[in-house]
C-alpha cells in the first residue's frame, strides 16, 4: 500500500483491541510514525481552534504517519482529517461507531479510506488462544466465556460492565440519547432475545418507548456501535425486506452469560449466534429464509448467493424432517446442489434426490480454511 495520503479507519468494540494495533503500528513504523491519544487528560478542553498546535508539534517531528485514537470524539475531525491527508499524511484511526463516516461531515471522505474491523477472538482464535481441543467442550467454553480479553477470576462482573459502559458510554452518549434508561433495558431486551424474531413496533409496544421512530433510532446506534446485528428476510423487494421482522444477534455471547441469564435453556440461539458470527466474516451479506419453510443463513458474496446453512443443536427423530425441509426449500429456491446444517457435536451426510446435506458440527464448520 501507499505509504502516503491514505485513511485506514480500525473499528471495533471496546476492549477488542484497537490501541494494541496502534501500539503495534507505532513500533512498526518508528520514528515515521506520530500517535496521539485524544483521550488523554491534557486534552481536555482541546477545541477545534487547538488543531494549529498540533501541527506544530507533528511538523516538528518529522513523522508522515498519524496514529490517531479517539480524535472522533473532538469537533472538527474531518475537516482535520482530510487537511492532513491533503498535505501528504498516512492517518490511521480508531473507533467505535461503525457509522461514524455516514453524517454529512464524514461523508467528506467517502472514497478515500480503506475499513478494518477488529473483532472479539472467534470461536479458532478462542482455541488457539487458550491451547483447547476443537470439540464439543470447546464450544460450549466459548459461547460461555465468549471472545474477549478480561481477566479469568469474575469474568461475568466484568463483561457485564463491560456491556454496560458499550451501551451508555461508547454509544448512548456518543449519539446524544437522553432516555439511556430505555435505551440500556432495549438492549438487554436484544440479549435475551438473540437468534429471536423481532420489529421497531414490536420493541415499541413490549419496552414502552414513546414512539417507533426512536425505537429504529435505538436499533440502528447499537447496529453502527458494532454491538447488535440484525439479519433481513431474503426477498428480492427492498420493500420487503424492510417490512418484514428482522433476527437479531450480538457481537459475542459471552454478554449473555454474564446478564446472568440460563444459557442452556438458549443452547439453539446461541449457536446460531455463532455461527451468524463465523458467516459474517466470509460473506458480504447474509439473510434468512422464509416460504413454507425456514432456513437459517444464506449468504451473499459479490450479489450472488454462496451457501444456505441451517442450525440445530441435536437432531432428534422429532425436528429432523423440519430442519431438512427447511435447508432443502431454500438449497431449491437458490438452486444450490449442497447444504449445510450446523450442530453441536454430529456428524452426518443426507441426499434427497439430486441435492445432499452435509451435517457437520460446529468446531468443524467454524474451522474451515
Amino acid at each position: 500500500m501507499n505509504e502516503n495520503n491514505e485513511l485506514i479507519v480500525i473499528t471495533g468494540l471496546k476492549r477488542t483491541g484497537k490501541k494494541s494495533v496502534l501500539f503495534q503500528l507505532k513500533n512498526r513504523y518508528s520514528d515515521a510514525a506520530f500517535y496521539v491519544n485524544f483521550r488523554h487528560p491534557g486534552f481536555y478542553g482541546f477545541d477545534q481552534n487547538d488543531f494549529f498546535k498540533l501541527d506544530e508539534i507533528i511538523a516538528s517531528s518529522g513523522a508522515k504517519i498519524l496514529l490517531f485514537e479517539s480524535i472522533t470524539s473532538m469537533d472538527g475531525w474531518q475537516d482535520y482529517i482530510r487537511q492532513k491527508l491533503d498535505e501528504g499524511f498516512k492517518v490511521i484511526f480508531t473507533t467505535s461507531n461503525a457509522a461514524v463516516l455516514n453524517n454529512e461531515k464524514g461523508r467528506s471522505l467517502t472514497g478515500r479510506y480503506i475499513s478494518r474491523v477488529i473483532t472479539p477472538l472467534s470461536y479458532d482464535e478462542f482455541c488457539t488462544y487458550h491451547s483447547l481441543a476443537r470439540d464439543e467442550n470447546s464450544v460450549k467454553d466459548y459461547i460461555a466465556k465468549g471472545g474477549f480479553f478480561v481477566p479469568e477470576t469474575n469474568r461475568d462482573e466484568f463483561l457485564g460492565q463491560l456491556f454496560d459502559d458499550i451501551v451508555v458510554r461508547e454509544i448512548g452518549l456518543t449519539n446524544g440519547i437522553r432516555d439511556l434508561r430505555a435505551f440500556k433495558r432495549l438492549s438487554l431486551h436484544l440479549l435475551r432475545h438473540v437468534g429471536e424474531m423481532i420489529t421497531a413496533n414490536q420493541i415499541k409496544n413490549t419496552l414502552g418507548i414513546k414512539t417507533t421512530t426512536t425505537a429504529v433510532d435505538y436499533l440502528n446506534y447499537l447496529e453502527s456501535g458494532l454491538l447488535m446485528y440484525y439479519v433481513p428476510k431474503f426477498s428480492y423487494s427492498l420493500r420487503k425486506q424492510l417490512v418484514n421482522p428482522r433476527k437479531v444477534y450480538v457481537a459475542d455471547t459471552g454478554f449473555v452469560s454474564a446478564a446472568t441469564f440460563n444459557i442452556a435453556e438458549k443452547a439453539g440461539q446461541l449457536l446460531e449466534n455463532l455461527v451468524f458470527l463465523y458467516l459474517q466474516s466470509k460473506y458480504t451479506e447474509l439473510y434468512y429464509f422464509s416460504e413454507d419453510a425456514y432456513c437459517d443463513f444464506i449468504g451473499f458474496g459479490k450479489d450472488q448467493a454462496k451457501v444456505a446453512v441451517q442450525v440445530c443443536v441435536t437432531l432428534e427423530q422429532d425436528n429432523l424432517e423440519r430442519e431438512i425441509n427447511g435447508l432443502l426449500e431454500a438449497m431449491e429456491f437458490f438452486d444450490f446442489d449442497e447444504g449445510t446444517l450446523v450442530t453441536l457435536s454430529q456428524t452426518d451426510t443426507f441426499i434427497r434426490d439430486d441435492k445432499t446435506i452435509q451435517v457437520v458440527p460446529f468446531y468443524e464448520f467454524a474451522t474451515q480454511k
